[in-house]
């Protein structure tokens, strides 16, 4: 018999992912750091993945979702959503009813598994957070030193994972480059990271960007601080400006609102859930937003990008 590995994917163990062990490397890179064994909790949603070579059909019709590789077909009638990957052996079924996602993956492909693998991993963690009341956002997030953790929300080379990485070495706590976790408390929005490796750009021996992204192990960046959990105090929404000098302006709760329904687009995948997912979005927005115009006067140095945020609680406070 197949021993099985089993791992809470949130602090308080609702969301559960039980696989094979021998899949265990196709799934790695995708499993959150940190993560805690089931302490005998029943979870409330469970995602298994057991390995497969059978090839699986798909829908005919649009995908309701898409990502990267991997696409999800919402059915609200029938409370279930079909995921299929790039591979024809790729794929699974959830049900929001029983709130279990049961993926399939052959191991014996590798490669173009553990790609398929990242990708529906992430739509069915989303699907079934989102039924419980939470969201999946693309995003990072640091803690600033009064304990209120900071969304870096914004599209791809936004500069979202070096804005994180250095204010961190300033000294800032942080929860993740990646991937958070939204969910409603009494006092507001609790925010909790999955933690990844960075994927920071790379520099040439000038000291500047070169365009090309590379991983980075968290202990080769020696950063200290990481916290999985922390109450929200706001957002921030990077852009790079390179031209210009680094700086902070406020930013309309709309446009936050918009860029944080860009980077979870799987919370309007389901009519169950949509209304729920846009207002927890909306109430994250409301917290106080503002732009972070990056110039390269702040790149890689912590301690004048510490100068130019450092006072974002106080301005939020104050809004």
């Amino acid at each position: 018999m197949t021993s099985r590995i089993a791992l809470d994917l949130v602090s308080d163990g609702a969301v559960r992912l039980v696989l094979d062990r021998p899949l265990y490397s196709l799934a790695e890179r995708w499993i959150p750091q940190g993560l805690r064994e089931p302490a005998g909790v029943p979870a409330r949603a469970t995602i298994s993945v057991c390995g497969g070579q059978a090839p699986l059909g798909a829908p005919a019709e649009r995908a309701t979702v898409s990502l990267d590789r991997v696409a999800a077909w919402v059915d609200d009638a029938h409370a279930t959503a079909v995921l299929r990957g790039a591979i024809p052996s790729s794929g699974g079924v959830l049900s929001f009813a029983a709130r279990h996602a049961r993926l399939q993956v052959d191991p014996a492909r590798a490669q173009e598994a553990a790609a398929d693998l990242y990708s529906l991993l992430t739509v069915a963690a989303a699907l079934l957070l989102a039924d419980l009341g939470r969201a999946l956002v693309h995003a990072a997030a640091v803690v600033a030193p009064d304990g209120g953790a900071w969304l870096l929300a914004g599209d791809a080379r936004s500069g979202k994972s070096t804005t994180c990485a250095t204010l961190a070495a300033a000294g800032w706590g942080y929860l993740s480059d990646d991937q958070v976790v939204l969910a409603p408390r009494e006092d507001g929005v609790e925010v909790e990271g999955w933690l990844r490796p960075f994927h920071l750009d790379s520099t040439g021996e000038d000291g500047e960007p070169t365009g090309e992204r590379r991983t980075v192990p968290i202990a080769e960046l020696g950063l200290a601080g990481w916290r999985r959990t922390a109450r929200l105090a706001g957002l921030i929404l990077p852009a790079v400006a390179a031209r210009e000098a680094t700086r902070l302006t406020p930013a309309p709760a709309a446009d936050a609102l918009a860029a944080l329904v860009r980077q979870s687009p799987w919370l309007l995948a389901s009519g169950r859930t949509g209304s729920a997912g846009l207002a927890l979005l909306g109430h994250a927005a409301k917290g106080g937003a503002f732009n972070l115009w990056l110039g390269r006067d702040t790149f890689r140095d912590p301690a004048r990008l510490q100068a130019c945020v450092g006072s974002l609680e106080v301005q939020a406070n104050g809004r």
